[in-house]
């Protein structure tokens, strides 16, 4: 969702700027320092995998209400969860230090490096690591690389902190990554996330026809009947994508009333600045 065509960096570019921004080292030593210098089971941080009594019963009752939100049967929704039955199945786990940090790091960098942001070069090129999707395989492929053995993949870090970030102020994680960043002369460019409706009729039209003739079978009821069923689709769709701009609108009004996201604040203190694209233009 780039406002601004940029050059993108090749697989073995961004390869190269990711082994100089985050060796294996910062997996192992360095960030677990910078993030709990007083140890992990003292950090904060800890809760994005360790979430107390009270944040999961939150989670519970949020998870309930936006499924019931989405039933069509709405006379007679299912009682929300209780603190009494969160707390009969609640079970703590073990702390593995190493491990969630660098489940935490690979959800933030995730977070920077995907979402529709941009982490620019010195040379002005846009490390592109892929899709949501892309990005997320690519952060896992690259810290399988840097244990020598296949930990992880795609869908441990798609969507980044999403499911975690409630849980702990991220902050810290994604000052550490800025840092790293501006001392190798990158930056990042901002992009409020936006819903976009894409239509896929082209593509549906090119895909492969009958080798018949046209005129075989040709019924000009049929014919009238497809093209009005077009006129409608075409109808739906513009008051779909009217619906979701004024929707985009909304989002970018309320969110500047608030604090910027964690990512925002994180970049400011470290560039001294906002980025690019922050606040957002309707």
């Amino acid at each position: 969702m780039n406002e601004e065509w940029l050059p993108q960096c090749d697989e073995e570019e961004c390869l190269r700027q990711f082994a100089l921004l985050f060796p294996a080292e910062y997996f192992s030593a360095i960030a677990p320092v910078e993030l709990a210098p007083a140890g992990w089971e003292r950090s904060p941080l800890r809760l994005a995998f360790h979430p107390t009594i009270e944040q999961v019963y939150e989670e519970a009752v949020w998870m309930h209400r936006n499924i019931a939100s989405l039933r069509k049967d709405k006379d007679a929704p299912s009682p929300e969860p209780t603190l009494a039955e969160v707390q009969a199945k609640f079970r703590e786990t073990p702390i593995g230090a190493h491990l969630e940090i660098r489940q935490l790091l690979g959800l933030c960098l995730w977070d920077i490096f995907s979402d529709n942001h941009e982490v620019v070069t010195p040379g002005g090129a846009c490390l592109d690591i892929g899709s949501f999707r892309g990005a997320a395989g690519f952060i896992a492929d690259y810290i399988n690389s840097i244990l020598a053995q296949s930990c992880y993949d795609y869908m441990d870090f798609y969507m980044g902190s999403i499911w975690v970030a409630s849980r702990a102020d991220l902050t810290p994680v994604y000052v550490s990554v800025f840092r790293r960043l501006k001392d190798n002369g990158l930056d990042w460019i901002y992009h409020f996330p936006r819903l976009q409706l894409v239509d896929v009729r082209p593509l549906r039209d090119l895909l492969p026809k009958s080798p018949e003739p046209e005129w075989v079978d040709y019924s000009p009821e049929k014919a009238f009947a497809a093209e009005k069923a077009d006129q409608e689709e075409d109808a739906e769709i513009t008051d779909m994508r009217k619906s979701l701009d004024q929707s985009y609108r909304e989002a970018i009004e309320k969110a500047c009333k608030g604090p910027p996201p964690p990512t925002v604040q994180a970049y400011q203190p470290v560039f001294g600045s906002f980025p690019r694209g922050w606040p957002p233009a309707t």
